[in-house]
């Protein structure tokens, strides 16, 4: 019977996803966005600031920077979950969603903080929709029936709640981390 039960227990878990955003979330780096405007004038974003950023016209962006992990802070709480994640579930069922354009160098720092084997997907945009459809192809590829979602932008958090409407039978549990 314990045996039974273990196996049905494990088989749940494989119809389970915890997917993570990575700055911000899981880590604080010092990588910026450059943002030339129409004036001339240059600044520069943090992840945090780009994501709330409204486009202008005439801004043209450089994200050079921002495909490197420069000076990465854990985010230890999160990052805790991460690992616990990885334990239970294996890294089949445990992924990075970032806005970022290249997954190698998340995936290289993740492996030296002794986090191997987790995919990254770098979707190369700020725009929400861009994680909530990684979700879902998730979700339906794989058959999904339960996702954990932590992120620290509120609009990544409103795309993929919406998912609800879509995906009938899926439990979306979705984890505001700051």
């Amino acid at each position: 019977m314990r045996v039974c039960s273990r196996l049905l227990e494990e088989s749940n878990r494989s119809l389970e996803i915890h997917v993570f955003d990575f700055d911000d979330t899981l880590v604080r780096t010092n990588s910026k966005i450059k943002v030339e405007h129409n004036d001339g004038e240059v600044t520069f974003l943090s992840p945090r600031e780009y994501a709330k950023y409204r486009r202008e016209p005439g801004d043209v962006f450089d994200y050079s920077e921002f495909e490197e992990v420069i000076e990465p802070e854990l985010v230890t709480s999160t990052f805790l979950r991460l690992k616990r994640a990885v334990k239970e579930l294996g890294s089949d069922n445990v992924f990075i969603l970032t806005a970022r354009g290249n997954p190698e160098p998340v995936a290289e720092y993740l492996d030296s903080v002794g986090v191997s084997g987790v995919r990254v997907f770098a979707v190369g945009t700020s725009d929400p929709a861009a994680k909530a459809n990684v979700i879902k192809d998730e979700v339906i590829s794989k058959n999904i029936k339960r996702v954990y979602f932590y992120d620290d932008a509120m609009k990544n958090i409103e795309a993929v709640k919406k998912l609800r409407k879509i995906l009938s039978g899926v439990s979306i549990i979705t984890m505001r981390m700051k």
